[in-house]
């Protein structure tokens, strides 16, 4: 049997510190390969002699619990690192110095709770109270992370899907389901202008405009499904805000049906007067009248200074059962007031001081011409003639203006050499104190928008065909032709139409 002390083969001895041949904290405990220390035996051999011992490995188990405690090959008592962490503390001996890729027992300083509370990668796990209780308080603050963390995750995935639902909607909306549209028969009234030609669509962007329909689509959709929607005319329609698609196209198809005023451009007041009392079967006169009592009442700028003439918009007004001439009169003044807005600002361009020169000028244009492609050269003549000075003399020199203020087509010598008569524009420079008929918005435009040219004349021979001319010569010549194509004389002197042949 091997001597108490003696090294096994291949086993490192164990010995208690202090003792003979006991390596130091850090070195191997032994001097060599199977050498324990004095008269150990040769290296790898077991004693001369010596007989296998009996026991086999529970004497060698025998052996090993009897041998002193103290570090082993590595440095390190394990049974004293065992008691230490079953009693809830750490060795009292010094440690060895860890090697570079070991762990040094030191808490990183990003490693939350420290390393300490769980045995390092494949070691064991601290059963100790102080580690289950650290195990337990890490649980709770993981617990709570992970808490937060599904409740944000389950929040963006509500998000998303309810953004996603939102989507679906909209876009289920916008091309399967039906348009926007109000409910009803609408709420305060307005009045709404359909333009001559206009389409269903172009009339649903009309009345969109006007909030009268809540969505274009909403009422082209309902006009395809009536028929007599493509009938409608143009003109202006007393509907209300806010009426569903329906209500809207039948307020319009029903006005369409029933009587209408069609006032074309370049009337003047006695002429619209006379439509009024026919299409309302009114005695002769009965407009004129009310228009002069209560032209206060209509609506009337102030700059008009109580002038009707040119705000009797032209255009188509529906007839209602027990509609009186005010009615008719209140509705055109106010169609014309707003269609003058903004022409002080567009005046200085056309060489004039402000808006209401401009719907004189277009008064004078539309009664003199019937071409409205012409209008432009026929505004630039006008402006031109306005602006020349040498014979000319600033004077427009035109029948329309007299005709008007005597309300009658002929005229004589004596009317042309009347001086007194403001509308003369034969003697008196500049425009007339007023405009002579109703312009429409092709001639408001032409003002504005005059041609480029250095035309002094012009006169209409036919509803399609106007002469213009530069210079009198030319000018006359062209009024002499007028004149025997109408049967009439001509006046050298005055250039001008007259009865006597």
């Amino acid at each position: 049997m091997p001597q108490p002390g003696a090294g096994q083969q291949g086993m490192p001895q164990q010995q208690m510190p202090g003792q003979p041949g006991a390596g130091q904290p850090g070195q191997p405990g032994v001097g060599g390969p199977g050498v324990s220390g004095p008269g150990a035996g040769q290296p790898g051999a077991d004693q001369p002699g010596a007989a296998p011992q009996p026991g086999g490995r529970a004497a060698r188990r025998q052996q090993q619990a009897a041998a002193p405690a103290g570090p082993g090959a590595d440095g390190i008592d394990w049974e004293a690192e065992a008691a230490a962490l079953e009693a809830g503390g750490h060795p009292a001996e010094a440690e060895p110095e860890p090697a570079e890729d070991e762990w040094d027992d030191h808490r990183d300083d990003y490693a939350e709770g420290g390393e300490d509370e769980h045995a390092g990668f494949l070691g064991e796990e601290d059963n100790t109270r102080e580690g289950k209780k650290k195990r337990k308080e890490k649980g709770k603050k993981s617990g709570r992370r992970n808490g937060g963390a599904c409740l944000v995750v389950a929040l963006v995935l509500l998000g998303v899907a309810g953004g996603a639902g939102w989507w679906g909607y909209g876009f289920y909306q916008d091309h399967f389901g039906p348009p926007p549209d109000f409910q009803g028969e609408g709420t305060t009234s307005v009045q709404v202008e359909i333009k001559q030609g206009a389409t269903g669509g172009q009339m649903g962007m009309t009345l969109k405009a006007a909030g009268v329909v809540k969505s274009v689509e909403a009422y082209t959709q309902a006009c395809d499904k009536e028929p007599k929607c493509g009938n409608i005319q143009y003109g202006f329609y007393a509907l209300k805000k806010e009426m569903s698609a329906s209500a809207a196209l039948k307020a319009l198809v029903e006005q369409n049906g029933g009587a209408a005023l069609v006032l074309p451009e370049g009337l003047n007041s006695t002429e619209v007067y006379a439509k009024i009392d026919d299409k309302l079967k009114l005695p002769k006169g009965t407009t004129a009248d009310v228009a002069k009592a209560q032209v206060a009442g209509l609506g009337l700028p102030a700059y008009a200074n109580g002038n009707i003439e040119g705000f009797l918009w032209p255009t188509r007004y529906n007839i209602a059962e027990g509609m009186k001439p005010e009615d008719l009169l209140k509705q055109m003044v106010k169609n014309a007031t707003e269609k003058y807005q903004g022409l002080d600002a567009q005046a200085a361009a056309a060489g004039l001081k402000n808006g209401y020169e401009v719907v004189i000028e277009a008064s004078i244009l539309q009664r003199e011409g019937n071409n409205a492609p012409d209008f432009a050269k026929m505004a630039r003549t006008i402006q031109n003639r306005l602006a020349a000075d040498g014979e000319i003399k600033h004077r427009l020199g035109m029948d329309t203006t007299l005709q008007y203020s005597l309300g009658r087509k002929v005229l004589d010598k004596k009317d042309i050499d009347d001086a007194s008569n403001k509308y003369n524009t034969y003697i008196n420079p500049g425009l007339p104190p007023g405009p002579i008929s109703n312009p429409g918005e092709a001639a408001i435009n032409a003002v504005t928008h005059p041609a480029d040219g250095k035309w002094l004349y012009f006169i209409a021979m036919d509803p399609t065909h106007t002469l213009f001319a530069e210079t009198d010569k030319e000018h006359a010549a062209n009024v002499e032709q007028y004149c025997k194509a109408a049967g009439q004389g001509f006046d050298k002197v005055r250039v001008h139409c007259t009865t006597a042949k």
